[in-house]
Formats: C-alpha cells, sequence, structure tokens
C-alpha cells in the first residue's frame, strides 16, 4: 500500500499538524496575556487579577481577529503554519469565534486528538515552510507581534510613575537621590528618568518627590 494513504494529504483536517498547531495557539495565548500586562503597565493602572484576566483576553480576541484576516500569528509562523478555509484565509468572523472556541479546544483536544472547533468552523491548517516566499509574505503580521513582544519587555523592565516615586520615597531612593551607590544603580536610573518625566508632563505628586530628590531635580529642564 503507497505510503501516500498516510500522508497529511489524506490525513483529516482536524488532526493535520496537530501538535504544531496545539502549541502555536498555547504561546499565542501566553503571548497574549504577556500583551494585556504590558498595556496594563503603560497606563500605569493596578494590576488586580480581574484587570489581567481582562486585559488578556482582549489581546487574545485582538491576535485572534487579525489571525483570521491574514491566517498568520506569531507562532503559528514560527511553526510554520498558516491557518485557511477554502483555500483562503478565515476571516475576521471565523478568526473571532475561533477565539472562544480555542480556549474550550485547547485543554481537552489532547485527550481527544482532534480540533473539534477547527472542524465546526471549516478551518485547517496549511503547513508553509519557513523562508519560502509564502511564508515570507506573513513576516508583516509576524513582525507586528514581535516588536508588540518587544514593547511588552519594554514595559515590564521601566518601571511605571507610581513604582518610580514610590521607589524613590524609600531609603534605596533616598541614597538614589543624593548621588549615593544605591543597591540597583538600573532601578535608580529608570526611576528617576520616570519621575522626571512625570514632573515636567505636570504631575502634582511627580513634581512634590522631584522637589525633594536633588538629583533629579538637577535634571529638570535639561
Amino acid at each position: 500500500m503507497s505510503d501516500a494513504l498516510f500522508s497529511s494529504e489524506f490525513e483529516p483536517a482536524d488532526t493535520r499538524y496537530f501538535w504544531r498547531l496545539w502549541f502555536a495557539d498555547l504561546l499565542d495565548v501566553a503571548t497574549s496575556a504577556l500583551l494585556g500586562w504590558a498595556v496594563l503597565r503603560a497606563m500605569d493602572v493596578d494590576r488586580t487579577p480581574r484587570a489581567l484576566v481582562e486585559a488578556g483576553i482582549v489581546m487574545w480576541l485582538l491576535m485572534s481577529v487579525a489571525g483570521g484576516l491574514s491566517g498568520w500569528t506569531l507562532w503559528r509562523g514560527v511553526m510554520g503554519l498558516r491557518l485557511e478555509t477554502d483555500g483562503g484565509t478565515p476571516g475576521p468572523a471565523r478568526g473571532l469565534a475561533r477565539a472562544f472556541l480555542a480556549l474550550v479546544d485547547l485543554p481537552i483536544s489532547p485527550f481527544l486528538q482532534r480540533r473539534y472547533a477547527d472542524r465546526f468552523l471549516k478551518i485547517q491548517p496549511e503547513s508553509v515552510p519557513p523562508l519560502t516566499k509564502k511564508w515570507q509574505r506573513g513576516l508583516g503580521w509576524q513582525g507586528f507581534w514581535l516588536l508588540m513582544v518587544f514593547a511588552s519587555v519594554w514595559f515590564m523592565v521601566m518601571p511605571t510613575k507610581r513604582e518610580a516615586l514610590t521607589y524613590l520615597k524609600k531609603l534605596d531612593g533616598w541614597r538614589c537621590c543624593h548621588g549615593r551607590t544605591p543597591p540597583s544603580p538600573f532601578k535608580c536610573s529608570t526611576s528617576l528618568s520616570r519621575a522626571v518625566s512625570a514632573a515636567e508632563d505636570g504631575d502634582a505628586q511627580a513634581q512634590a518627590v522631584v522637589a525633594d530628590c536633588p538629583v533629579a531635580s538637577a535634571r529638570m529642564g535639561r
């Protein structure tokens, strides 16, 4: 019997490239959670468990809609997969529907070894080997999400306004403000920059902290 009968060409669409797509979806969900956390840090709002979940879900929905428009996400591109429907992209409606169904499908599909959500939506994965022309055409979408990940890392590393002001009010912050060597020079430098930036934007709380911080006061207006 020909081996072609067992190739992915004859494999049911809801089992094709099963683990590659499963890991891509899992990593996309994790990336959405990271992006949601970064958005909350960028907005400098309370990162309660509820807020973190809501922000992560919003980012997952946006990623899924964009993935429906293009067939690509960051991790699908890494895995060399693109979603399609009848030879074209799934579209935003199917992408949005898949966002909800995939959250149910992810934990149960490893046991069932089938993607019933994709089967219901008539979505199937297409293998697109990296560095091929078709894969390169998806670099714009993948690059956008990669930039978002880099931005998220930036917001994770840099202190928020509240974190900076709180730090400068503590003993380590006093050392930082008076030119002494603090335990963390990086935290000192970034907190000073954040506080000065907020003070120059007219934030009253930041201006009060900067006024009591000689090093920060010296940076004002530079």
